[in-house]
């Protein structure tokens, strides 16, 4: 017999829960955080003429997650992961971080906990405290996260820096989150639950690499390449498959998206090494001159297919097309 619903309480009850499990992930920096108006960061925590970097990302259900399918620890960790990847793809390095919820009043309260759970579970790994946010009521559950980062000038990337003849570079493999999302078992859906933002790597990237572009994978490699290389001014000609996820088929690896690895542009004379702070790394192809945004794939031209909120999964990209593969100027990015 299953168990009932737990009520979720008030807001005041709310507050001070998401307050207790935030409490858990060191803060040194913050000065006045969850409970107040809003929070207070100490400037002294951040590096010598280091830049401020802010990114938002929401978790909306049924379009991001399905309650009856994503487990509530895994949502809650992935709301935070993903948004850090964002942070990843600047090469900056995380300081803080704000959640905002709408809940349904029938909520039970150990869904909420449970999400809370794996939230303060990724702040914890990566040393993200959670200061402040917001509360509200709506039909279905949704989250917003504020992630607020620093970085150097000789950290910072952007996705307008690539350049013709530099290489482009992909971290991971691809087409894992979107299998497991398919599969529903094994390491690939393990991949889709909870997935790893590439903070160290995005770092490392200008002053290790000389990287000059940035963009993480979030909604699939093809749209992805396609947006850096329209704020590059770029296309791309990718000579190879991209590095594939164990089982994944290659419409998986070039459009499922949520893989959140990191793809960039390295100049031609800086040698790519096999792997970076422990992430294998993979030349896939080059940036050239011609339409921005054009995109090539061993001389065959493709649809930037991927996720598209308002236009659902492109579907220019047809298993057709992909069957002929089967086998075979500012400070930043300068």
């Amino acid at each position: 017999m299953a168990s009932r619903p737990k009520a979720l309480g008030n807001e005041l009850s709310l507050v001070r829960l998401i307050g207790r499990l935030a409490a858990r992930v060191p803060a040194r920096d913050v000065v006045v955080g969850i409970g107040d108006d809003a929070a207070v960061l100490r400037l002294a925590g951040f590096q010598a003429q280091a830049r401020l970097i802010l990114s938002t990302d929401m978790m909306i259900e049924g379009s991001h997650f399905l309650r009856n399918l994503h487990p509530p620890r895994a949502v809650g960790y992935k709301a935070l992961a993903r948004a850090l990847s964002d942070l990843a793809a600047m090469g900056a390095k995380p300081v803080a971080c704000l959640l905002s919820l709408a809940l349904p009043k029938d909520l039970d309260r150990r869904w909420l906990l449970e999400f809370l759970r794996g939230f303060t579970r990724a702040s914890a790994r990566w040393n993200v405290p959670l200061v402040g946010g917001d509360l509200g009521g709506a039909e279905q559950v949704m989250c917003d996260v504020v992630v607020v980062g620093q970085a150097s000038p000789r950290h910072l990337l952007t996705r307008a820096g690539a350049r013709p003849g530099d290489w482009i570079v992909v971290s991971g493999s691809l087409g894992g989150a979107a299998l497991g999302l398919e599969s529903r078992r094994g390491p690939a859906w393990k991949r889709h639950l909870y997935p790893e933002p590439r903070l160290q790597l995005g770092i490392a990237l200008r002053p290790r690499l000389g990287a000059r572009a940035a963009i993480d994978i979030s909604d699939g490699l093809l749209i992805d390449l396609h947006r850096l290389c329209l704020a590059s001014g770029v296309s791309a000609e990718l000579s190879q498959h991209p590095p594939r996820f164990a089982g994944a088929n290659l419409k998986q690896v070039l459009s499922g998206g949520e893989d959140y690895e990191l793809l960039f542009a390295v100049p031609p004379n800086r040698r790519v090494p096999a792997q970076l702070c422990g992430v294998p790394l993979t030349v896939i192809g080059r940036f050239e001159r011609g339409r921005p945004g054009r995109i090539r794939l061993l001389g065959r031209e493709l649809e930037p297919a991927g996720w598209d909120h308002f236009g659902s999964v492109l579907a220019t990209s047809t298993d057709a097309e992909l069957g002929g593969f089967a086998t075979g100027r500012s400070e930043v990015g300068q």
